[in-house]
């Protein structure tokens, strides 16, 4: 005869209930530690989203600088500081053939 005693004293509710515990306890701390990981990880990416944003409007604004100091008469008004006149009369020089001559 099989000794069902000792399977009786092994799978007791005292032992099951303590097996239990120590497996819930582990899943809650399991549990807190992914929670705090990812709550930090969400501070770090919402503080790189900010930085992302504050970089966009920051090159929005060059952007629009760049548009204005491109424009003809901005081009106009920093040669006329820096000395350089308007021409009167524009002089064409004829160019020589760039064909290969038989």
């Amino acid at each position: 005869m099989p000794n069902y005693d000792s399977q009786k004293k092994l799978f007791s509710y005292k032992t099951l209930l303590i097996f239990s515990g120590v497996v819930l306890f582990g899943l809650a701390a399991t549990n807190l530690v992914g929670t705090n990981i990812l709550s930090t990880q969400g501070f770090a990416v919402s503080e790189s989203e900010t930085e992302t944003l504050k970089l966009e409007k920051e090159n929005q604004k060059l952007s629009v600088k760049i548009e204005e100091s491109a424009t003809l008469s901005s081009l106009e008004r920093q040669a006329e500081d820096r000395g350089f006149i308007r021409s009167k009369g524009i002089v064409f020089v004829p160019a020589t053939s760039t064909f290969a001559s038989r």
